[in-house]
């Protein structure tokens, strides 16, 4: 039973070193984005000037049981650099803040998600109801980006955007 155990110890490190898993930023409180952290090519379609890929990542651990440990359960907003881009031609301080908003609504997301996880009562179809909640929520996080995008119209309207900054701000107080 040791050989087995250890054989599948083994084979778990070497099927996890061919994983590749992109560069990626996790959100902290006191650092912002700079357009350096922008590694992407812009794509050809549309008159954006910048994109940013953003998204929640999570580690939990089920007991034998099915239960979900939440003591064990984390997750971070993360920024992708090899897929957020911009152009360099038509770059702005306040285009940036833009950016950096839509990465600080995955924050706020990620904070929602945890404390809906913490909060959840789970069974011992845990797997399903982690996968629930995280859909859930990410269904929001991307329907407060689209809100954000049109109401600002891409940073374009710049007093609705200090509302949302402003808004976006208060949500990320310490709890």
């Amino acid at each position: 039973m040791k050989q087995t155990s250890k054989a599948l110890l083994i084979a778990l490190v070497i099927l996890c070193s061919f994983t590749v898993v992109p560069d990626r930023i996790e959100w902290q409180p006191n650092k912002t984005l700079s357009w350096d952290d922008f590694k992407g090519q812009p794509n050809g379609r549309g008159g954006f000037v910048a994109s940013t890929s953003s998204g929640m990542s999570q580690s939990y651990v089920i007991a034998g049981n099915g239960v979900l440990n939440k003591k064990e359960t984390y997750v971070k907003a993360h920024f992708y650099p090899e897929y957020s881009w911009y152009r360099a031609k038509d770059t702005t301080a306040l285009l940036l803040k833009h950016e950096q908003t839509h990465f600080d609504i995955t924050e706020i997301h990620a904070r929602i998600l945890n404390a809906r996880i913490q909060s959840y009562n789970f069974t011992s179809n845990s797997k399903e109801e982690v996968k629930d909640l995280y859909e859930q929520v990410e269904k929001e996080r991307r329907a407060m980006q689209k809100a954000f995008d049109k109401e600002t119209n891409h940073s374009i309207h710049r007093d609705i955007e200090k509302k949302w900054e402003a808004r976006i701000a208060r949500l990320l107080l310490p709890l």
